[in-house]
């Protein structure tokens, strides 16, 4: 049987091919090593990944607008809603409480920017953010702003809006009190900067979160005669009008129980120069309860308490013409008329 001749190659031709084989295993080598080549079953040899001709892809229709954009569409991020605030009542009195109400969805934290403070807003899951806050018996009257921040619940910032209020006068009379000079004799600067001292680093550095109180505050003593509201102006022997009261004076008996207004945390006890032995129980959102002129402490600090607990008796220590209770309600160390507290519980709804 007779073979079909091979047919020839030329030596030009092999030379070729084996330069072309030289330089593609040359190329593979670097390439292989970073992972850019693969092989390519479909002709035998190595492909360059990345290097194919792109096949042309369609021209995108344009979208076609509605009326409320769709963030999972679009991928574009849609603002949140500004929030919704409210301030109860719309204009503050001097030593009187509000509170502010910001009801946004998503809104997990915040804080109020206010009368001096800046008050952190408490969640109560449900996109509502709230805070009960103080105007101070000094607060200047006239037009003021809250600024208030809105965070989601990973901290990022959802908005910050502001709201115009007034801070309004409120007519309180005088106190014009007469005392010997033993019970003035307390009056001096030293034990007043004690006082501020005590208060400013020990009695309202440190407030719990959550409000203790679930209505209305009760009065402290069950049979009283008030002889001193709160706010008032006070003249000692005649003499000018140099400070407001910083509470309500319930006269008794020496030794009538003293009860909690609401319950609380006992946060300090001891005794002070002017407001003489004192409790003090923490609410919980900033609101603390005073007790003074204390006869007998029963509580500790620590100890919680519910309303009603008895947790003193009626005293006359310190600046005290006669047995009676000085009765203190401070929020975030401002002080507020008390008695408000016994007519509304000042939660959110």
């Amino acid at each position: 049987m007779e073979h079909a001749p091979r047919p020839r190659i030329s030596r030009r031709t092999v030379l070729r091919r084996a330069l072309r084989a030289s330089a593609m295993a040359a190329l593979a080598a670097p390439l292989a090593a970073c992972g850019l080549i693969e092989d390519d079953p479909t002709d035998g040899g190595l492909s360059i990944l990345g290097t194919a001709t792109p096949t042309p892809s369609p021209t995108p229709e344009t979208p076609v607008p509605t009326d409320s954009p769709d963030a999972s569409v679009t991928g574009t991020p849609v603002a949140p809603q500004p929030p919704e605030v409210t301030l109860d009542p719309p204009d503050v009195g001097q030593g009187e409480t509000a509170i502010l109400r910001v009801k946004q969805e998503g809104a997990a934290s915040g804080s109020a920017r206010m009368l001096g403070q800046r008050i952190p807003l408490l969640a109560t899951g449900d996109g509502l953010l709230w805070c009960v806050v103080g105007a101070g018996l000094l607060e200047p009257l006239g037009p003021a702003t809250a600024t208030i921040d809105t965070r989601d619940d990973a901290g990022r910032a959802l908005s910050e809006v502001e709201l115009p209020f007034n801070v309004v006068v409120v007519d309180r009379p005088v106190d014009y009190l007469t005392a010997s000079p033993e019970v003035t004799a307390v009056l001096t600067p030293e034990a007043a900067e004690i006082e501020a001292a005590l208060r400013t680093y020990e009695q309202f550095n440190l407030f719990q979160a959550l409000p203790r109180w679930n209505g209305e505050l009760r009065i402290p003593v069950d049979k009283f005669i008030q002889t001193t509201a709160f706010g008032q102006g006070r003249s000692i022997n005649g003499g000018p009008v140099t400070g407001q009261h910083s509470g309500v004076d319930l006269a008794a008996d020496a030794g009538t129980p003293i009860h909690a207004a609401a319950a609380g945390r006992v946060a300090w006890t001891g005794a002070m120069p002017i407001r003489g032995n004192s409790v003090l129980l923490d609410h919980g959102a900033g609101v603390v309860t005073g007790y003074h002129h204390l006869l007998e402490i029963d509580v500790t600090p620590g100890q919680i308490v519910d309303a009603g607990d008895v947790i003193a008796k009626m005293g006359s220590t310190g600046f005290s013409t006669g047995p009676h209770l000085h009765w203190e309600m401070t929020i975030y160390g401002v002080n507020v008329d008390p008695m408000t507290w016994t007519k509304r519980a000042f939660l959110p709804e």
